[in-house]
Formats: C-alpha cells, sequence, structure tokens
C-alpha cells in the first residue's frame, strides 16, 4: 500500500481479495479520512466489484463482488 500527494490530488494504492459472495467485505486503508471514490487498477477476473451497502469510514471500505477477485484500487 502506498500513498501520494500531488497538487489536488490525494490518494492511497490498496490491495484487496473478494469472495464473490455477493456480500459486503472489508477492504482496509491507510487514507486518512473518508474516501470519495475508488479505482479499480488491477484484478484477477472479470467479476464485478461494487460498493457495498455499509458507510465507508476513515480506515475501511466496504465491497461486493459478483466473482472472486483479487486486485488493487486506487483510493482518493
Amino acid at each position: 500500500m502506498s500513498s501520494v500527494k500531488s497538487g489536488d490530488m490525494d490518494g492511497h494504492r490498496v490491495t484487496f481479495s473478494l469472495s464473490g459472495s455477493g456480500t459486503d467485505e472489508t477492504v482496509d486503508h491507510k487514507l486518512g479520512r473518508i474516501p470519495v471514490e475508488a479505482f479499480v487498477t488491477l484484478r484477477t477476473s472479470t467479476g464485478r466489484i461494487y460498493r457495498g451497502a455499509a458507510a465507508w469510514t476513515t480506515t475501511q471500505i466496504f465491497l461486493r463482488a459478483s466473482a472472486s477477485v483479487a486486485g488493487t484500487l486506487f483510493l482518493f
């Protein structure tokens, strides 16, 4: 995991692994604030990844997947 701050961009790269159960799964992050958005930058399968029902926090986001998938996200 790494963080970057350049000009107006403040973000954090996070690795994740989701089971594809269709329920909220927790992904920890160290952004230091509640993320505004997430971009999937790499993934191991074509399963869909989407925001879970739980509210994101300053240390965790909640995602769901349609199939088992792992990869990296960029949170900002």
